[in-house]
């Protein structure tokens, strides 16, 4: 019998990477490596000769292919939701985890350089200018953190906000386990309230359809003028015009966007002409020497449980 074929189309993947996944197959499959943006019609000439793939090929270009097995490396899977996958057996996993540290650690970056006006400092140094700012900024710890959605990279933030001597408050759709990193867990109908006595508002749930605008107008404004808002989840988990009028108005103290409803963020977009209390980070928040690491790992624990026939991690499909 020939050896299963496992096409892998990571372009972060080096070349240790992928001797660590050929090691971890061995002779019970032939790895098959393509760039991650190879012609539409080399790749689907490759999946039609795989049963494996890694990467994140179009759902359609699966159809009617031999591929069983689908090994993304982002936490979200939308463009897979009700594209037949599952009717023609084809089971997909996500990356849920490989980023988790990296988001972590940004919103953690984004607090401190907001709160402590380093933008301003840059662009004074840039200018040559020797000076405070005024009013004093506020400190971090004794505020509030409130964490909307509390899994993987939720939990690593909350560890890192308690660190910082910050009250965590957790945002969850339903009764849970304590967490030792959380003072207190909120169930989501709570949410304004919650809303209103946050000092940094983290954003970390998933872009799923049910959180669609969870943070419409009348959630955000309930924040208080002196508070941060920071997405790192979805554009579309805010009302995007409405953050820009409370930002633009003062009625926010500053906003840490590294994801927006529209990605690339447009031009014209009014967020780009707002001041130095927002910062713009193209949806890089989860990018580190780490992640690769992690899904690479991720990818030689999922290959051997599917070589093997045992339930397969992170599977969402």
């Amino acid at each position: 019998m020939s050896p299963k074929r496992i096409l892998i189309a990571v372009d972060d993947f080096t070349t240790s990477h992928l001797e660590r996944i050929q090691q971890t197959v061995g002779n019970r499959a032939e790895l098959v490596v393509l760039p991650q943006n190879a012609p539409e019609t080399k790749y689907r000439a490759a999946l039609r000769n795989a049963e494996v793939a890694v990467g994140w090929p179009k759902a359609d270009w699966l159809i009617d292919t031999p591929v069983k097995f689908l090994q993304i490396g982002s936490s979200g899977w939308d463009d897979y939701q009700n594209k037949g996958l599952e009717e023609h057996g084809i089971a997909l996993c996500n990356g849920r985890g490989k980023y988790s540290v990296g988001v972590a650690e940004h919103a953690i970056g984004m607090m401190m350089a907001l709160v402590r006006r380093i933008p301003a400092h840059v662009r004074d140094k840039d200018e040559r200018k020797f000076r405070r700012h005024l009013p004093y900024p506020s400190e971090i710890a004794g505020s509030t953190a409130l964490i909307v959605g509390l899994g993987d990279i939720g939990t690593e933030l909350a560890k890192r906000c308690k660190g910082l001597e910050m009250k965590t408050v957790a945002i969850v759709r339903r009764p849970r386990e304590p967490s030792e990193s959380v003072h207190e867990m909120v169930l989501l109908a709570d949410l304004k309230t919650a809303v209103q006595q946050a000092d940094h508002i983290f954003l970390t749930m998933p872009g799923s359809v049910e959180n669609i605008n969870l943070f419409s107008r009348d959630v955000l404004t309930c924040a208080k003028p002196t508070a941060y808002l920071y997405n790192l989840s979805r554009g579309t988990t805010i009302d995007e015009p409405a953050l820009f009028e409370l930002l633009r108005d003062n009625k926010l103290a500053g906003a840490g966007l590294d994801v927006t409803t529209v990605e690339p963020l447009p031009e014209d977009s009014p967020l780009w002409k707002l001041g130095d209390n927002v910062l713009i980070t193209g949806h890089s928040a989860g990018l580190s020497t780490g992640h690769t690491d992690r899904f690479c790992q991720l990818v030689c624990r999922n290959l051997n449980l599917y070589l093997t026939e045992q339930s397969l991690e992170n599977r969402v499909l």
